[in-house]
């Protein structure tokens, strides 16, 4: 019994951070833009754009871009720390924690229908991995070019490059081939 409340308490939780709408990012922390003057070479830049996911009323909804500051410069963070220190709310799945990014600023929300071709009435629970016809991916560039990477590795499991670029876009209905890039040109003008 006390299990089943643990794992109902969980899922109340994650339903309860879905709600939060699109850009609502916490304002303490970093600011928007790309990492700029002191933090341009220790700080990691974060793009969040949300593609297909509808924003406001049908209109997309806008790309978030912020400097993650390093409070450490010299000291290796995470994907996951990055967004955190962006002040970008991330939630993970109620199986695999943070090991899963499922929602970024609150989207997909728990309510939210997302067209998968193979369910056009889906709704993401946030319980299990999210389904391969729509999820965050998740992309890094090192700032001193135009290219994103797709990342082979977790935002758990993978450091930032200081000056770099870390990129998550919203993939629907795509393939491994066909994901979309994050919108945003992840160059460093401070790298030469």
């Amino acid at each position: 019994m006390r299990k089943l409340l643990t794992v109902a308490t969980v899922l109340i939780g994650l339903i309860g951070l879905s709600a939060a709408p699109a850009n609502a990012v916490d304002t303490t922390k970093g600011y928007d833009g790309i990492c700029t003057g002191s933090d341009a070479l220790t700080g990691t830049t974060v793009v969040v754009d949300f593609q297909e996911l509808d924003g406001n009323g049908g209109t997309a909804a806008p790309t978030i871009t912020r400097c993650s500051p390093n409070a450490s410069p010299g000291t290796a963070r995470t994907g996951i720390k990055a967004l955190q220190d962006a002040g970008i709310a991330v939630a993970g799945t109620a199986r695999w924690g943070l090991g899963f990014v499922c929602r970024l600023e609150g989207r997909p929300a728990a309510t939210e229908t997302i067209p998968l071709s193979s369910n056009p009435n889906y709704k993401e629970p946030c319980v299990n991995t999210p389904p391969a016809g729509a999820y965050w991916g998740y992309w890094h560039a090192d700032g001193s070019g135009t290219t994103w990477t797709y990342s082979s590795y977790g935002a758990l499991n993978r450091n930032v490059v200081p000056g770099g670029f870390e990129g998550w876009s919203f993939s629907l209905n795509k393939s491994a081939t066909t994901n979309p890039v994050p919108g945003v040109t992840p160059r460093n003008p401070a790298i030469p």
